[in-house]
């Protein structure tokens, strides 16, 4: 028996999960601000953050708790065909995160009356194109896969391989901050989950991080250069501008109808992408059929999954805060201010 158990312990169990995601949430919100206090640029604060809160927390569990490096990570070269089928379906799955995203800011605008921009990636764009590709596409596919579809997957998937590609792609979703990329990310996330699972291998997933994030990157870099750039941002109507104006008027539509129209488009557009997407998943899952790694659930471990819920509390709150400052509500800033955010 003490045999059976230290096999079975040489991979994370779902309160080394909990753990993590709390130890990451706490560590992200305040350790950060330390960072600013030393001045540094943007770029060196990006990296100092990505590998510090992301990569270095997971990897230290895994050490501290004696766990399986390669197995934990799945550190397995993936086949060619995968790696293709993986460049295959990055394109298919930023036209689904970006309707995703259109229909999301338009609901955002719908319901709290004002939007937050976000900026960030037209900071770093001052810097060139590949040192964009760097901080936005290249560090994020190394340091968030080693958490979400490293350690903290490999925990959750002992409640089951459902449930360690649902939550922790939902994880990922939440760690992004941010209401209008909330189901975007939440979807990558879930389909990077599976892609790892099926293939045992955590490349797969840093391809499909790499190439969303890239493609994004040089969408970006595009509207950049056609026009100017906004900086993060609370705005009252992000499609009160003169080009959607100009749209809607040459469609003989009032700027609702135009909207209302392409939200229908893209929708359709979202559904028929992901139906792709599926399709896809469903080759690989034929692909690995063979070669797939069943996890080994454990039985009463799902109550480890409380050592996430001081992490997942504060997440939310941050959420709460930013709807209730969307909302022009005094209490979202009051309650940075109790979290020492603000």
């Amino acid at each position: 028996m003490e045999i059976f158990e230290n096999e079975k312990r040489k991979l994370p169990l779902p309160v080394d999960s909990g753990i993590l995601y709390t130890v990451v949430a706490i560590y992200y919100v305040y350790v950060s601000q330390l960072l600013v206090r030393f001045q540094l640029n943007d770029i060196t604060t990006l990296i100092f953050s990505q590998i510090l809160f992301f990569a270095v927390p997971p990897i230290f569990l895994a050490l501290i708790r004696k766990y399986d490096i390669k197995e934990t990570f799945r550190l397995k070269t993936p086949r060619p065909a995968e790696v293709f089928m993986m460049l295959a379906m990055s394109p298919v799955m930023v036209i689904a995160a970006t309707c995703a995203g259109f229909i999301a800011l338009l609901g955002i605008k719908t319901f709290f009356g004002r939007v937050y921009i976000t900026g960030e990636v037209a900071d770093y764009m001052s810097h060139g194109i590949l040192v964009s590709l760097l901080l936005v596409a290249v560090l994020p596919a190394l340091c968030e896969e080693l958490l979400f579809r490293g350690m903290i997957q490999r925990g959750m998937e002992r409640l089951g391989a459902g449930w360690g590609i649902f939550l922790s792609g939902f994880m990922f979703g939440l760690f992004h901050f941010d209401f209008q990329r909330l189901a975007a990310q939440t979807m990558i996330g879930i389909i990077a989950a599976y892609v790892v699972y099926r293939t045992g291998s955590i490349f797969n997933g840093m391809i499909l991080h790499f190439m969303n994030n890239a493609m994004l990157t040089l969408l970006s870099d595009f509207y950049a250069k056609a026009g100017p750039g906004m900086n993060a941002q609370v705005v009252t109507d992000p499609f009160a501008t003169p080009e959607f104006i100009e749209l809607a008027e040459q469609f003989n539509m009032t700027l609702n109808q135009l909207l209302g129209t392409m939200a229908a488009i893209f929708a359709v557009v979202m559904v028929c992408s992901i139906v792709i997407i599926v399709v896809m998943l469903l080759v690989l899952r034929s692909m690995t059929r063979a070669t797939v790694k069943e996890p080994e659930r454990i039985r009463g471990s799902a109550k480890g999954l409380l050592a996430g819920l001081p992490g997942l509390f504060l997440i939310l709150m941050v959420y709460l805060s930013l709807g209730l400052i969307l909302l022009n509500n005094e209490n979202g800033l009051k309650i940075l201010q109790m979290l020492g955010m603000a």
